[in-house]
């Protein structure tokens, strides 16, 4: 019986942690890469952001227009984690990141079915083009 009880625990231990791995896994895509070099498209010259230990963005450009586009930049990739758990919330999908605790959000946006209500509205919209 013993035996049967580690065994579970392990089981679990394990489930857990493959859950955790994939939530992480889920939510790193929408966090903002701020290492490395990133190619930006319509820069007449090299822009350059800089962040100190408080991940505040310094940004360094050759013209106000190339500042303008690496600012731009920024808060895209600041934003995206923000827009993207927004978007999780109106659709009643946040559980399936944060489980358990999230469901009750996740019913009360299904009951007012906020993510068909804005299918519903952008249909009326031209294509973008």
């Amino acid at each position: 019986m013993l035996k049967l009880i580690r065994r579970s625990a392990w089981l679990l231990l394990a489930l857990f942690a493959l859950l955790a791995g994939f939530a992480v896994y889920s939510v790193r895509g929408s966090l903002a890469q701020v290492e490395g070099e990133h190619t930006l498209v319509g820069l007449k010259a090299a822009a350059r952001v800089e962040r100190d230990a408080g991940g505040v963005a310094t940004i360094w450009a050759a013209d106000a227009s190339d500042a303008a586009r690496a600012l731009g930049f920024v808060h895209a990739q600041e934003r995206y984690f923000e827009m993207d758990l927004l978007r999780r919330s109106a659709s009643g999908e946040l559980a399936a990141l944060f489980g358990p605790v999230a469901v009750p959000q996740d019913r009360s946006c299904a009951c007012i079915e906020c993510a068909a209500a804005c299918t519903r509205q952008s249909q009326g919209y031209p294509p973008i083009t």
